[in-house]
């Protein structure tokens, strides 16, 4: 990580450090991406060099179980390494993102592959310019970029590495060059360049116990990061992602100790400092004030809507609640 912040203020790029995790967009409940956590300061300025690292968390929604973000190469935590220019060519970034990738990272050229669209003729230019063979170029009619219904938009360079008979994406280029507003698309004054590369896949990130480490890396940094912007879906995120662990655990019979063990002896130094008890202690508090809360809330009033948001945000079968619901009016 610390390689890739180095290189590019060697060529008079900005480091800015990671954000806040709890977002302060009103759209967003966690930062997902480099460019959602500086968007502001971005649009601010006429003209940046910078790089970044930011802590990210990425769900589904709300009401997911979050199952799908945990498929070996989607994570719900992650560090994204962030690349952005503004009022600039793409070609610049992409020629120093390749030496990057060949010489500093010594990935080979054989294994590198593009993703372009086929309309996008001034990206296609770029890459044969850049002296990249024609035959590992895939050309696609994706490869534009929207954040949302009315959002930014412009087409991308995706790289990916050939690795174990599959392609894993490891770095885009997004050249922002429009903004939908109201179904109508400006042009904007100045493109901004949004370039991401994932630290875990270009650290090769292993698959052993990945969804259980993600889920217990996003909680502590969920934990960690909580400030004035927390709200009751926060929490709600939370206590769900707690909940799916001890699922986990109990399906799979795994001892709870030692898979945190193993998982903070293996990560601290990268997220934390040796903090293990204190985590364990704020989970087991978190299901006792959990059991608590549903004797406080469920004494005076039950409903079908209560018991179906515990449900789905703990995630307890419905005839345990009803077992729960029995023994307080006992």
């Amino acid at each position: 990580m610390f390689n890739f912040l180095k290189y590019f203020n060697l060529y008079n790029f900005l480091v800015i450090g990671t954000q806040n995790i709890i977002s302060d967009s009103k759209s967003l409940l966690f930062n997902n991406s480099g460019f959602s956590s500086i968007k502001n300061l971005i649009l601010k300025l006429k003209k940046i060099y910078f790089s970044t690292y930011q802590y990210c968390i990425r769900l589904k929604g709300i009401f997911n179980d979050l199952k799908y973000n945990n498929d070996g190469i989607h994570q719900t935590s992650f560090i994204m390494l962030g690349v952005f220019l503004k009022n600039e060519n793409n070609f610049k970034l992409i020629n120093l993102s390749l030496k990057y990738l060949f010489f500093i990272k010594k990935i080979k050229k054989n294994k590198v592959f593009f993703t372009v669209n086929i309309l996008d003729y001034n990206n296609i230019l770029i890459l044969l310019i850049s002296k990249i063979n024609i035959k590992k170029i895939i050309f696609t009619k994706k490869n534009i970029w929207k954040i949302n219904i009315d959002g930014y938009l412009g087409y991308c360079i995706e790289i990916y590495i050939y690795k174990k008979k599959k392609l894993l994406e490891i770095w885009n280029f997004v050249d922002i060059k429009f903004i939908k507003i109201k179904n109508k698309i400006f042009k904007l004054k100045n493109n901004i360049i949004d370039s991401g590369l994932g630290y875990d896949r270009i650290c090769n990130f292993k698959k052993k116990n990945l969804r259980l480490n993600d889920i217990c890396n996003t909680i502590y940094l969920i934990k960690n990061n909580i400030n004035q912007n927390f709200t009751k879906n926060h929490n709600f995120i939370l206590n769900k992602l707690i909940k799916i662990i001890i699922k986990v655990i109990l399906k799979k019979k795994i001892n709870i100790l030692k898979i945190f063990k193993y998982f903070f002896k293996i990560k601290k130094k990268i997220y934390y400092k040796n903090k293990v008890l204190e985590f364990i202690k704020f989970i087991l508090k978190k299901e006792h004030l959990f059991f608590l809360n549903i004797k406080k809330n469920l004494i005076s009033k039950i409903n079908i809507k209560k018991i179906k948001f515990i449900h789905e945000t703990y995630g307890l079968p419905y005839n345990y609640i009803y077992e729960i619901i029995k023994n307080i009016y006992k």
